[in-house]
Parts: C-alpha cells; structure tokens; sequence
C-alpha cells in the first residue's frame, strides 16, 4: 500500500463519520477488498468495513489503527519509520536530504574534523553538508557550478589562488544534490564565497546570489574575451535574458557589472567546461 492511501485509510478508521468524499484511491480500494459502498458521491464505511480495514492494515503494513496517526511518517527517516510500521517508504523525508558534494583543489586536503583527507584528483566525497558545516577548518569556499568541471577541477587551465589558500571546493548542486543544501551549507559556514560557474547571464546571476559571495573566479580577461569571441552560442545568451537581465542590469559588485557588459556587447554564452585542459 502506498502512504498516501494508508493515511486516508487511517483516517477512515480513526473518524465517526460514516460517509467520505469519493475519490479515484478510494475507488480502487473498495474495488481490490471488497470494503465500502457507494452512494452518489461518496463512499459509506460501516463500523464492519472499519475492523477489516484496521486487519488489512495490520496484516500487509503492520500498522495499527487504533494508535498510529495518519502524520505518523512525516519528517521521519525510512529507517525511523519502521517503529511505526513494516514499511520504510512510508517515509516522507528525502533519502539524499542535506547531501552535498565536496573536494579540495589538487595537492590540497580537506580540512574537517581536526583531520586532514587527500582525495584522488577526479573524487569527491558525498557527504551531508550539516556535519560538514560543523567541523569545516577551510576559511573560504569555492562553488563550481558544473558537474564536469567540479569533478575536474583539477585540469582548470587557470589560476584559481583568488579562491584562497586552501578552499573547500563545493558542487553549485542538480537534481541528485540539491541546490537548496548548498545555500545551506554556505549559511552555516558563513565563509567568503568564490565562483567558478558558466559565462553567460544565468552564471553570474548564480554567483551573485550566493550567501557570503566574495569574487567570480575568472582567466585572464584578454583570454576570457578571446573566448567568449570565439563562442558562436548566441541562442543561449538570448534565451536566458528574460530571467536575468533587468536583475544583473542593476548589480553593484565590479567583476558581475564587468563580464555582464562584455556579454551584452558580444551576445553570446560561454560554458565554464571551455576553460577544462583535455590532458
């Protein structure tokens, strides 16, 4: 049984009443066990269609009636909800919630937990960014808005020392991390925040909108204008205007009022993966 129709079920059992808004759930139900009639628009269950709904519950979802709140499962881990029932999906709460990916740049540790991790060049630890937010040692942070270049960090052909010292070096986030835990994260730490992200008007309007943003990690900028030159994806740039344009028109920090204007002028946007070696 799915939680959606446990808790309706539940919710059955637990009333006085004897008629129910009739619904398509409902519907299957009635028709799978045999329990409940229908009357006009909606369904009558009787105290004998209660008790065996109460023993189906039991005997496919070890749940009981009479105790268990329709609520019950919220917020709850899956491994958590087996205290209230057999079934773990019963769960409501995400399985990666407050997941994060991290690394440090080549040659450099993690610093967390009094403790020092070197990760092969191309790995990231998986990790849930509220422990991380707790016993972080870096002093700035670095967000990469692209999985390929996070993951390849290592081969960016520029100088990333703008960053910092020795940044802890997180993925901007997708639909596996989400990018909600990433704001999170960078909430607690309450460190300055660099970016490395896409050279187009959705990169910088990212950059800026991050927690304790500090500076857009960039080339040099005759390599970066030499670039985005070259760069020919004018329908990109175009096509992210509507969201971003009259937000960056009205930007204060220098290098966003840069790059924004070099864009404007040339309409084009430039993927950060461009400035990736192929060794």
């Amino acid at each position: 049984m799915e939680k959606t129709l446990i808790s309706r079920l539940l919710k059955i059992c637990q009333s006085d009443e004897s008629r129910f808004t009739r619904s398509k759930m409902l519907a299957e139900f009635s028709r799978e066990y045999h329990i409940g009639q229908v009357h006009g628009t909606a369904f009558t269950f009787t105290a004998q269609d209660k008790a065996e709904i109460a023993s189906l519950l039991e005997k496919t979802a070890g749940i009981d009636a009479k105790t268990t709140l329709p609520s019950q499962w919220d917020g709850l881990s899956r491994t958590e909800s087996l205290a209230f029932g057999s079934n773990e999906k019963l769960s409501t709460a995400a399985v990666r919630d407050h997941r994060v990916a991290i690394k440090s740049l080549p040659n450099q540790p993690l610093l967390l937990n009094g403790q020092r991790f070197f990760l092969p060049q191309g790995c990231n630890l998986d990790i849930d960014g509220r422990w991380v937010s707790q016993c972080c040692a870096h002093q700035t942070v670095l967000v990469v808005e692209n999985w390929e270049a996070f993951e390849r960090v290592h081969q960016v052909n520029f100088d990333l020392a703008a960053a910092g010292a020795n940044p802890l070096v997180v993925f901007r986030g997708s639909f596996v991390y989400q990018q909600n835990h990433l704001i999170t994260i960078l909430q607690a730490l309450k460190l300055p925040v660099f970016a490395f992200v896409d050279f187009d008007p959705a990169g910088l309007l990212l950059a800026q909108n991050l927690p304790y943003f500090q500076e857009l990690l960039i080339p040099p900028r005759e390599i970066l204008l030499a670039a985005l030159k070259q760069c020919t994806n004018h329908a990109r740039y175009q096509a992210q205007l509507k969201q971003t344009a009259s937000i960056l028109d009205q930007s204060t920090h220098p290098t966003i009022t840069e790059i924004w204007r070099t864009l404007q002028t040339l309409g084009t946007a430039l993927p950060q993966e461009y400035f990736l070696r192929c060794d």
